[in-house]
């Protein structure tokens, strides 16, 4: 058996903030099963029970976890969603550029931005054969509402009511408007009468076999016949070690690694690999009662202060897209001459400190503001590699700007205690905004997530005309939002997370995967497993 050599790269925690989440193929045309070996794979050491498979057994695998269900919205596990993809097609789809279209929702209508009605395809087919009605989609959201772990539950917290309106439509309705509601509709749909169990039907283009050990392609699937992978096999490695070898022997067929994080495995830069680019946000938070940051134009230099490039580049293994502002480069909404205006340079910075009256008043190399050492403390979470790297390195050019940093690297427990009791100046966070990048629950007075202790009604109201606008406005009203969070600086965008995907030369090729749909366009991959 071929030997790698794998590590396990203890990256972070995608911060206390990072609260929501979901990750994730086929078999040549219709032939006898390949291989002796049993459908599940328990990994256990490496080279022992490994060594009793073989490598390329003409089959393709993804890995799942014992013990947790197959149910979208109580499992747990990467693996486990990863397969869910499968399974489960969103009512509203999204494309690599964040925005909403038609799938099992095919058109939605408000004249308010607060009363929605939504109609679903009626013609699709679960797995069970049962047809799709509004139930089905009912069912889900409100799954979608109190799902585990609040996966999906954030994005639905302004939602008052759901109702079944007729044979072919519900309504939703919200506590305040919001005129992209629909972008947040991508989540799974169960059937209604399955929902609770541990593998519900769903309409995705491939089910699970009676004992949960592979997927069979779903004959009632829109374009099943252009499905080159007639079944997929589920296999169950545990330990990081044997997962990181089944995928270098073949014995797993594609597998998603998220660099930056404190589960990140260290695969062989030999395999393919497709970045797929995330909402996770990385960003500078502050504590906006402390002698320093307490000061806006403090806030606002530092965004001139941090070279993404080179942090991206370096510590986050080219594992995320630059963005000096919380939305995503790739999204139409994004106010790319402002985000230019606001990227790395230090003579910028250097202009803002004077403009924010800084000086080397006793010339000890520490600036003083206002008549206050600018001594601060930058808070990180520990348990991540990769964001403790590219703290410190934010950190050194804060120092080469005359700024005396103390690091705080600590666990998570211990993070997020001093966020809460505000023991800090500045901190490394990460949050996942939805697809409305609707920034509420960082930065209102009552956002759950606003642990700087922002306070600011005219930030509250821009996001909530951002939120609100429809149509002409739109693009006038992300300006002035995006110009307001420029200027005042409540948080510091840095980044946005890319998840990799990665899959074996000669056996997969022609792969679009995106954030919610690893298996994207999956009727156009090519795949050779002989």
């Amino acid at each position: 058996m071929r030997k790698t050599a794998y590590k396990l790269i203890s990256l972070a925690l995608a911060a206390v903030l990072c609260l929501t989440g979901c990750q994730t193929q086929p078999e040549a045309a219709a032939e006898a099963d390949p291989t002796p070996t049993p459908l599940v794979v328990e990994g256990s050491n490496t080279g022992q029970a490994l060594a009793d498979t073989y490598k390329a057994d003409h089959i393709f695998s993804l890995n799942t976890a014992e013990g947790d269900t197959f149910n979208p919205y109580t499992c747990t596990s990467v693996w486990n969603l990863l397969v869910t993809m499968l399974a489960f097609e969103p009512l509203v789809k999204t494309n690599g550029n964040f925005e909403a279209q038609p799938n099992l929702i095919t058109a939605w209508e408000s004249t308010d931005g607060q009363n929605w009605v939504f109609y679903v395809d009626t013609s699709r087919k679960f797995h069970d054969g049962g047809s799709m009605t509004p139930s089905d989609a009912v069912f889900s959201l409100e799954a979608a509402r109190n799902s585990y772990g609040a996966r999906y539950a954030r994005r639905f917290v302004h939602v008052t009511g759901v109702a079944i309106r007729d044979e072919n439509s519900f309504t939703v309705t919200l506590d305040s408007v919001n005129w992209r509601f629909y972008e947040l509709m991508n989540i799974p749909c169960v059937e209604v009468g399955t929902g609770y169990s541990n593998a519900p039907s769903g309409t995705g283009p491939y089910q699970f076999n009676a004992n949960l050990t592979a997927m069979e392609l779903n004959e009632n699937y829109p374009g099943a016949e252009n499905m080159t992978l007639k079944k997929i096999y589920l296999k169950r490695f545990v330990a990081p070690e044997d997962i990181l070898q089944a995928f270098e022997d073949s014995l797993l067929d594609l597998v998603i690694n998220n660099p930056t994080d404190m589960s990140s495995l260290g695969y062989s830069s030999s395999n393919l690999k497709k970045y797929v680019d995330t909402s996770n946000l990385h960003f500078i938070g502050y504590n906006v009662y402390s002698n320093v940051f307490s000061q806006p134009a403090c806030r606002a230099l530092v965004t001139y202060a941090i070279d993404r490039d080179g942090i991206i580049s370096t510590s986050l293994q080219n594992a995320a897209q630059a963005a000096t502002l919380p939305i995503h480069p790739n999204s139409s909404l994004y106010p790319t001459d402002l985000a230019r205006s606001l990227e790395y340079s230090p003579e910028a910075a250097q202009a803002a400190l004077g403009a924010a009256g800084a000086l080397d008043a006793d010339y000890d190399g520490v600036l003083e503001l206002n008549g206050t050492r600018a001594e601060v403390v930058f808070l990180v979470c520990s348990s991540s590699t990769a964001k403790v790297a590219a703290a410190r390195q934010i950190a050194t050019k804060l120092r080469e700007l005359g700024f005396m940093v103390t690091m705080k690297e600590v666990d998570y427990n211990s993070y997020l205690d001093a966020l809460q009791k505000g023991e800090y100046d500045l901190y490394y966070g990460e949050v996942r905004l939805c697809n409305d990048w609707d920034l509420t629950c960082l930065l209102s007075e009552n956002g759950e997530l606003n642990y700087s202790g922002i306070r600011d009604p005219s930030l509250t109201g821009y996001i909530q005309s951002f939120l609100s606008s429809n149509g002409d406005t739109l693009q006038a009203n992300t300006q002035t939002l995006c110009e307001y969070l420029a200027q005042t600086a409540p948080i510091t965008a840095v980044c946005f997370e890319r998840t990799e995907v990665l899959y074996h030369r000669g056996v997969l090729s022609t792969i679009n995967p995106i954030q919610e749909n690893i298996f994207n366009d999956m009727d156009k991959w090519k795949v050779d497993l002989s």
